[in-house]
């Protein structure tokens, strides 16, 4: 009898141990805190089976970017008509679903109509004015309200196209009688003010401006006669003056 106990007591110390490690083991994946890695467990990723990142049960070394797991082949990755951009996918997505991501365009690559283009996402109105396809000389990424500066390097047209009064502030009420192109006295686009007029453009006669409201006129002194301004006056300077 005392030899029956003495054979069994290895058998018993070792199934001992081996229920001792089970217990422990059991223990600690009940008490592992996944978070401690630095990837905590949330959204989508709850429910993905520890193999599906674990691969032959090595934990070291797993990937904790996202791209090096969502990139096509270890698990889904961008599809074919995702926006250019860089590979930090949570700039953009978050944990629960790839849908309704919130655009980082500081993580987008190339330009702005690759992607505002009214296919992948929205684009120029048809009431937009003509212009290049650079949205950013105009816009920002934060909105595409209506802008308070336009870039005029990036306008296509003439600026009456767009200076009419209705899509943009046009010729005023006491504005000088003229067919001519803004541009042709106005020659900035930072001011209307400073004018450089050109009186070939002007139609109409001098004295419907050159009446001291719009424009200087007759001096006091001046000589009395009914004609027009330019039977005496150059266009370039009032004197000399040519006496008739």
């Amino acid at each position: 009898m005392k030899a029956i106990r003495l054979s069994l007591t290895p058998i018993l110390l070792l199934l001992g141990f081996s229920l001792s490690f089970l217990v422990q083991a059991a223990d600690a994946k009940r008490g592992f805190d996944h978070f401690e890695t630095g990837f905590p467990l949330i959204g989508k990723h709850e429910t993905v089976e520890c193999s599906d990142c674990h691969f032959n049960s090595q934990f070291k070394g797993t990937p904790l970017v996202c791209s090096q797991c969502h990139n096509g082949s270890r698990a889904p990755g961008k599809h074919p008509q995702h926006v250019n951009s860089s590979n930090f996918c949570d700039d953009c997505h978050s944990d629960y679903t790839w849908t309704g991501a919130k655009y980082d365009h500081s993580d987008v690559q190339g330009a702005c109509q690759t992607c505002h283009n009214n296919v992948v996402a929205i684009g120029k109105s048809a009431s937009h004015i003509q212009s290049t396809a650079i949205c950013e000389d105009c816009h920002n990424t934060i909105t595409f309200d209506r802008v308070s500066r336009v870039d005029h390097t990036a306008v296509i047209g003439t600026c009456e196209s767009c200076h009419n009064g209705v899509i943009a502030t046009g010729k005023h009420a006491h504005h000088i009688p003229t067919l001519s192109a803004c541009d042709d006295c106005h020659l900035t686009t930072l001011t209307w003010l400073g004018v450089t007029l050109d009186h070939s453009t002007v139609s109409g006669a001098c004295s419907s401006c050159h009446n001291n409201v719009i424009a200087t006129g007759k001096a006091q002194d001046h000589l009395i006669t009914t004609e027009e301004c330019g039977f005496c006056h150059t266009t370039n300077s009032w004197l000399p003056a040519t006496t008739p």
